[in-house]
């Protein structure tokens, strides 16, 4: 009884942390102007809008703002900038984070039952297919 107890208070504090997880990068999102971003490429999330889409930060700042046009000339390579190097950390750190969930979950999985562990791997691909549209990444 109390190894079956400790299983599902293991996977629920798993399940736990994968929505936490993406319910806060969800509201980061939406409520910091440059965000965490997917990755290069991206533009649905926040630092997607600092590339291809920089200029909608950049109209939000200047009408929140009311900056001066020597400003908004100012802005503009500020922005560029920010996310070269946000793109450039996320593309360095992004494999490590991933590496680490992997091996989390694939610990979980080595305590599982054959029927447990092949319920958990579908969650996994749940779980990673809506990472995958939240953020715009594949998570394996």
């Amino acid at each position: 009884m109390k190894r079956s107890s400790a299983l599902a208070g293991v996977v629920a504090l798993f399940l736990v942390g994968v929505v936490v997880g993406v319910l806060g990068a969800e509201l980061v999102r939406r409520h910091h102007p440059w965000g965490l971003g997917a990755g290069p490429g991206h533009h649905g999330g926040p630092i997607g809008h600092l590339g291809m889409g920089h200029g909608i930060v950049a109209t939000e700042l200047t009408r929140r703002l009311d900056l001066t046009a020597d400003q908004q000339r100012q802005l503009e390579p500020i922005l560029a900038e920010t996310h070269r190097e946000a793109q450039a950390i996320w593309r360095e750190v992004r494999p490590r984070v991933l590496a680490v969930i992997e091996q989390g979950e694939n610990r979980i999985a080595q305590i599982l039952t054959p029927r447990q562990r092949e319920e958990f791997e579908a969650i996994r691909r749940e779980r990673a297919e809506h990472l995958q549209r939240a953020l715009g990444t594949a998570m394996h």
